[in-house]
């Protein structure tokens, strides 16, 4: 009995997979408002009912998109992380990353045009919430050991999560020619050098 389960199990996985794939593209290249269910539910390889079994609606398959984006930057930034041997200048270029990995074409339109509309704050909390721990226990071992003058971490730690996601916002919705993202990375840079500079 336990091996139908687990292979029942992983069916429901695989289908779930191919629909968040699916979704994805099609969400990234025609925006929520022009994604057709069957069609992706063609696309993926199951029916329709399907789809409404395992995220209830066009807005429950979108939010799994959202957060599976989100787990992506989250092990992309990690793996920067891991591949900068200084802790701080690691902990800065995670910043870097993130920037870059939502306004990549395939995730920005997702996140700063569709996900505000279909999803209102749940959108902003799943950004803002996402590795907010983690932030803060790095930011109070820096504090901690005098790598950057700060009065409170867990202040800074907001103060650095929501400028971030608001920078990228604004470098979203900017003409390529107004150089947003470069403004945006140079003003990060210097938010992080104001830090160490007032040790």
């Amino acid at each position: 009995m336990s091996n139908i389960r687990t292979t029942r199990a992983q069916a429901a996985k695989g289908t779930t997979e191919r629909l968040i794939t699916a979704a994805h593209r099609a969400f990234a290249e025609a925006g929520f408002a022009e994604v057709s269910l069957d069609a992706l539910a063609a696309e993926a390889g199951v029916t329709r009912g399907a789809l409404h079994h395992h995220f209830g609606n066009k807005a429950g398959l979108f939010e799994a998109v959202v957060r599976r984006i989100d787990a992506e930057i989250g092990d992309e930034m990690q793996a920067v992380w891991e591949a900068t041997p200084d802790a701080w200048e690691g902990f800065r270029a995670c910043f870097h990353a993130y920037l870059d990995a939502v306004l990549r074409p395939d995730r920005s339109r997702i996140l700063f045009q569709d996900a505000p509309a279909v999803l209102g704050l749940k959108a902003a909390d799943i950004l803002m919430e996402s590795g907010f721990g983690e932030m803060l226990a790095e930011l109070q071992g820096f504090i901690g050991s005098r790598r950057i003058m700060a009065p409170d971490a867990e202040a800074l730690a907001h103060l650095l999560n929501g400028a971030t996601i608001n920078l990228a916002f604004w470098a979203a919705e900017g003409e390529a020619s107004e150089g947003r993202r470069e403004r945006a990375h140079a003003t990060l840079d210097a938010v992080f050098d104001g830090l160490t500079r007032a040790r």
